[in-house]
């Protein structure tokens, strides 16, 4: 339901007489969605109870996914995404907190190997199974299949974790910080998304940015913050592996949709030729990140997550040689050697952040890891959809494959310089003694 959804999006432009830019939006709502509620749910599942919010996020999921299906309004479709993006952030923020309170430390790394292995087994398959149900009965087969299976899901779910809901105390969740960091969300992706029409885009632009300033201003001043920047500050070795994380997940999420609208649109590829291609640089990360999380374990983390970052830019500039000449075997590539090097980061970087925190922050540190790589994620849309807003508006894209060929390596090129700027960080970090680093 994350990499097949990018397969679905040619097909529901054409039934739909859905544009670039409101392409774009189907997937950097859903994203907002997820950023602007993950710390309010890991606040959250501190105070209360993290499986009970688990359960509760992947059936609400799976509803929305099936909620979708039923739609041929791209406004509704819209509203549903960003839902639905709320929704992914109670399992985004609560998962690997429990994976935490399960397994001992000198564990982890081998277990988020596990962990994200099964997520990277799940990426590989959504792009196969998409194109599939694409193919044979439409973009809204996706979204039918997706969110049965996950429903159906939550029945094991309910089985097999205990949960035990207790009632957080007054002030857990801070309203009003919830309130301004959701909304400084929705008025970037708005206006990126419409930078084309000047005063309303970059009018959002600039209120979206200042709200999200406020934001930050806010938790500074609060005793209960959702963002507590002053610990966050302090804690230099959690603090650089998000930074690090945000900024190489830029290329991670836009890569998947621009590739799959680059395959079908500019190579003329089927929706399921296309979902094969995508997989395969998930294939690579789910059979690799089980061996990087025993090597975290085995050696410095950080010293291993920062090969992943230094792979991750050498696809990145890769990518920027894609033009309308490209086959699918340069694309095929592209994708590969970014799952490789996704494959080496993620499980490392994730077992250097758990292990900066105490025991009973393991949910907000889990929710901060999830918002660093989903705001990594969202950003990097918001490039891709500032360009498209820039270069193609909300035109067919069928109407000009070659200039969303040159609009897509403009892209890039911003990309690889935000990688480059993440690897220059993570060797710095992995280049520093152990114990130099404040905890």
């Amino acid at each position: 339901m994350f990499s097949g959804v990018a397969v679905a999006l040619p097909g529901m432009g054409t039934d739909l007489a859905a544009g670039a830019t409101s392409l774009g939006l189907v997937e950097t709502l859903f994203l907002a969605g997820s950023v602007a509620f993950l710390l309010p749910i890991g606040r959250l599942a501190d105070a209360s109870d993290k499986a009970t919010l688990y359960k509760l996020g992947l059936a609400s999921f799976g509803v929305c996914s099936l909620a979708v299906a039923l739609f041929s309004s791209i406004p509704a479709i819209l509203f549903l995404r960003f839902l639905q993006g709320v929704t992914s952030s109670a399992t985004a923020a609560t998962a690997p907190a429990i994976v935490a309170d399960l397994v001992p430390p000198e564990r982890r790394g081998a277990a988020y190997g596990m962990m994200i292995a099964a997520v990277y087994a799940g990426l590989t398959l959504g792009p196969v199974c998409a194109g599939f149900l694409v193919d044979r009965w439409g973009w809204r087969a996706v979204f039918w299949a997706g969110g049965a299976l996950i429903v159906l899901g939550c029945i094991a779910i309910q089985l097999l974790l205990p949960s035990a809901w207790r009632r957080p105390p007054p002030g857990a969740v801070h309203g009003p910080s919830t309130a301004l960091i959701a909304a400084a969300m929705l008025l970037l992706a708005f206006g990126c998304s419409t930078l084309r029409l000047p005063i309303f885009g970059y009018g959002c632009v600039a209120a979206g940015i200042a709200l999200a300033v406020g934001f930050i201003l806010l938790q500074r001043r609060l005793e209960q913050p959702l963002l507590n920047i002053e610990v966050l500050a302090r804690n230099t070795v959690l603090s650089k592996a998000l930074l690090v994380q945000l900024l190489l997940y830029t290329q991670a999420f836009c890569s998947v949709f621009m590739a799959s609208i680059f395959m079908q649109v500019v190579l003329d590829a089927a929706a399921r030729t296309a979902g094969q291609v995508l997989a395969l640089g998930s294939l690579l990360m789910a059979l690799i990140a089980p061996l990087a999380g025993r090597l975290s374990d085995k050696y410095r983390p950080v010293s291993v997550s920062s090969i992943g970052v230094g792979i991750a830019f050498a696809s990145a500039l890769f990518a920027v040689t894609l033009d309308e000449h490209a086959g699918l075997v340069r694309v095929a590539l592209v994708l590969a050697v970014q799952g490789i090097g996704f494959a080496f980061f993620s499980s490392p970087n994730m077992t250097t952040i758990m292990n900066a925190v105490p025991a009973q922050r393991r949910s907000i540190a889990s929710a901060l890891a999830a918002q660093a790589r989903s705001l990594g994620m969202l950003a990097g849309m918001l490039v891709t959809a500032a360009v498209v807003s820039i270069y193609i508006g909300d035109e067919p894209l069928a109407r000009d494959p070659p200039l969303f060929a040159r609009t897509m390596t403009i892209a890039f090129v911003v990309l690889a310089a935000v990688s480059f700027t993440a690897l220059a960080l993570s060797v710095k970090s992995g280049l520093k003694r152990p114990g130099t680093d404040t905890p």
